[in-house]
């Protein structure tokens, strides 16, 4: 390689071709260990002992005191994970190389250690905070667009790895929540609490009335877990309904039968004082007057405002309400 270098570079004065080539090797480990570096300083203010529930709290904030900082909080999560991934990727192009670069066996295995670590750490401020994928979210969308754009001869299933849903992940947490380990209880609460929390907030522009309710339960369980009111042992079935009417209000039995099976239905009848009658007959006259891209053409907007006012008589509540069926798949 020099001696190609030197002739193939000999009309170029030194300082012309310094740095133009290098050697992998050394750059992949210069590499690895800045981002390993710039990953230790962004966990230097997690709280001692660092245990599970310090990281959760400086990640993900404590459950119940911060959530008027969630977007910073979701700012440093997002670091968090990039520079977990390319840490990734910066070990796999070490890691043949490091006998050459005179590791010893017990340093590789420390460097396994501290990279599993942080693998382990993203996973899970991922699932504490919620940042997780809900797969069953997306499902109804994937399986319109297999069904009409998709041609294929019938697979073979060789394996089964089923949606991950809230539902799921709460169960997941049982262990940790009946352990004798009170940091391990906390830990689980709290991740609980997270997941549920970001699930309200996303459907909080779909329902307003009922998902402010879900909030409040949701911060009342938590007032209650930290006076002593609630044993973690107990907290399960607790968790387990408030996920189950969060993530699946059709299953509510509060609603009236002509209500449960239509998300629109279900959100103009919460929004409208609970009154069965009222949110029927907006539900007609929504349907009557709408419009195929309502959404962006004014004057088909204003026709189902004009409707929504026959029966509301307010302009304001008008207001209110079409911002409401905006956010209505069904409409």
């Amino acid at each position: 390689m020099n001696k190609y270098t030197a002739g193939a570079f000999e009309s170029y004065d030194a300082e012309d071709i310094d740095g133009l080539l290098k050697d992998r090797a050394t750059e992949a480990k210069k590499y690895f260990i800045d981002t390993l570096e710039e990953l230790d300083e962004l966990c230097e203010g997690v709280e001692l002992p660092r245990d599970e529930l310090n990281y959760i709290h400086y990640f993900c904030g404590e459950s119940g005191h911060d959530e008027d900082q969630d977007e910073a909080f979701a700012r440093i999560r997002e670091k968090l994970y990039k520079l977990v991934g390319r840490l990734v990727r910066a070990y796999a192009e070490l890691k043949p190389r490091m006998m050459d670069l005179g590791y010893t066996v017990s340093e590789q295995s420390a460097l396994d250690n501290k990279v599993a670590f942080y693998v382990n750490l993203r996973d899970t401020i991922g699932r504490a905070s919620g940042d997780f994928i809900d797969l069953k979210a997306y499902e109804p969308g994937m399986r319109y667009l297999i069904d009409n754009y998709i041609c294929a001869s019938e697979s073979q299933k060789i394996g089964s790895m089923d949606d991950f849903t809230l539902l799921d992940f709460i169960i997941t947490q049982e262990d940790k929540l009946k352990s004798e380990h009170k940091g391990e209880q906390e830990s689980a609460a709290e991740t609980i609490e997270n997941n549920i929390r970001k699930k309200v907030v996303e459907r909080m522009v779909i329902n307003p009335a009922y998902y402010a309710k879900m909030s409040a339960i949701l911060e009342q369980l938590i007032l209650d877990r930290r006076r002593g009111v609630l044993a973690y042992g107990q907290l399960l079935d607790t968790y387990m309904e408030l996920a189950k009417n969060v993530a699946k209000p059709e299953e509510n039995t509060k609603y009236p039968e002509s209500i449960r099976s239509n998300g629109a239905l279900r959100a103009l009848y919460d929004n409208c004082g609970e009154d069965e009658e009222t949110a029927l007959k907006l539900h007609k006259a929504i349907v009557k007057a709408r419009l195929e891209g309502f959404r962006n053409n004014p004057v088909k907007a204003n026709k189902i405002k004009r409707a929504l006012y026959q029966l509301l008589n307010d302009d304001n509540e008008v207001e209110r309400i079409y911002q409401i069926v905006v956010e209505q798949e069904e409409y």
